[in-house]
């Protein structure tokens, strides 16, 4: 039975959901697609191993769901990356990828809507970026040994890394920041519904790492959501989330940078009140 493709920027949608929707490897998914980003699902077969590709105009920001990878970074070494792995490829470095698990391998590439994959040359990403009259997007600086050395940008990151060093519950921490989008990790413990805030000049969506969450998007519904799981908010829509159950939860937020949260008391023309 051909089941229905989920269309992008759903309220909420779950990989499973997803995954049967498409049905065996390899497939890709086109998960969120709005002014500031596109997301796309990719599942690969086991010995997969993709062409090295640069982006000229963004850089590529990737999360690994599910299986292993090695990814060849240039410049940043070749790693061997599990689930709730994070890669900063910065403009104009080629990547490449080879799937080491027995199952499909999933991940997620998030990048500038404007964005174009070229093949790689033998060009250095300091001259392909040059060509085309772009800056890097290079990682800020910090005390090693310490949680502020985890700083936004890095090449590669995993979930791991961060909960050894910033440990238990509650933290967050900056992924990537360029001039397009950010994304963050939430690490909450459970608590009560908070009053809420909504944003004028964006969506703002969330990938689900661990724990339940509550999700209340004023005038489109309320839902319930755990690993695995997507969740997007409409540009003008409040939203209220709070963690439930009795473990702490992680939620990987994308937005425009630094733009405004603006609370439920806020009204205006860009705000969409439930009718």
């Amino acid at each position: 039975m051909t089941r229905e493709i989920p269309a992008p920027n759903r309220p909420a949608v779950g990989l499973d959901e997803i995954k049967d929707a498409h049905g065996s490897a390899p497939w890709a998914h086109r998960l969120i697609e709005n002014a500031q980003n596109y997301a796309d699902l990719i599942c690969d077969l086991p010995g997969t191993e993709s062409p090295a590709q640069w982006l000229p105009n963004s850089d590529d920001f990737v999360v690994i769901l599910e299986g292993s990878y090695e990814c060849e970074i240039e410049e940043h070494g070749t790693h061997v990356l599990g689930e709730d792995s994070f890669l900063c490829i910065p403009k104009g470095h080629a990547v490449q990828y080879r799937v080491t698990s027995d199952e499909p391998a999933i991940r997620v590439t998030i990048r500038w809507p404007d964005a174009q994959a070229l093949p790689a040359d033998r060009r250095t990403p300091a001259e392909r970026r040059s060509a085309h009259s772009v800056m890097p997007t290079v990682p800020a600086t910090g005390r090693p040994g310490t949680p502020e050395h985890l700083v936004p940008n890095q090449a590669v990151l995993t979930l791991d890394d961060l909960k050894q060093t910033r440990g238990p519950a509650p933290w967050s921490h900056l992924l990537i920041a360029n001039e397009g989008f950010m994304n963050n990790l939430i690490y909450l413990e459970p608590h009560p519904p908070p009053d809420g805030h909504w944003h004028a000049i964006c969506d703002e969506w969330w990938m689900i790492r661990e724990g339940q969450l509550r999700w209340d998007l004023e005038g489109i519904g309320v839902y319930t959501v755990k690993r695995g799981d997507f969740v997007c908010a409409p540009a003008g829509y409040l939203h209220k989330i709070n963690v439930i159950g009795d473990v702490p939860a992680i939620r990987m937020p994308s937005v425009v940078p630094r733009v405004p949260h603006l609370g439920p008391e806020v009204t205006g023309y860009q705000r969409r009140l439930p009718a």
